[in-house]
């Protein structure tokens, strides 16, 4: 039984190595990027959060993190053209109480292949952290965008730390 255990880890660990390989590389040599929020869903009367709460918030968080923020010009020629995408989705439950859901996805541009020379071209999520959870108040969700970014800042700089 144990020989199997050993086999089975030594024939997975090239998989593995390459997912964390790829995993680690997917911000490697990324300049900047440019900035989308989502329009709020926000299925409450008493929560007040606005589209102009959220941008302040991330583009305050993106320069206080040192993330380059790419104007739409350098967006449009960067390659891949990379932008970080925040997705915010509110709900009431009962009294003070609200679940939420904040994502930040870094989305890019990527050319899928088909079949007789044929190529299309999409956005793709190529980084991805999301929160959950309750809230009471509205400067949790953008304390919550605040901790996404710092999340994303890290490893934009872990991987960019020669440039």
């Amino acid at each position: 039984m144990r020989i199997f255990q050993i086999l089975a880890v030594a024939v997975a660990s090239p998989f593995f190595c390459a997912a964390s390989d790829y995993m680690d590389s997917v911000l490697t040599n990324l300049q900047g990027v440019g900035l989308e929020i989502r329009q709020l869903n926000i299925q409450s009367d008493v929560f007040e959060l606005t589209y102009d709460d959220v941008e302040k918030q991330a583009l305050k968080s993106l320069e206080d993190f040192d993330v380059r923020l790419l104007s739409s010009m350098e967006l449009d020629v960067m390659p891949g053209q990379p932008y970080l995408e925040v997705a915010i989705d509110v709900a009431h439950v009962q009294g003070p109480s609200h679940l939420y859901m904040v994502k930040l996805e870094l989305r890019e541009m990527a050319q899928l292949e088909r079949p007789k020379d044929r190529t299309v071209s999409m956005s793709l999520a190529t980084w991805e952290r999301k929160m959950m959870g309750v809230a009471n108040r509205p400067e949790k969700i953008t304390e919550e965008l605040d901790s996404l970014l710092r999340m994303f800042s890290d490893e934009f700089h872990t991987h960019n730390m020669d440039e």
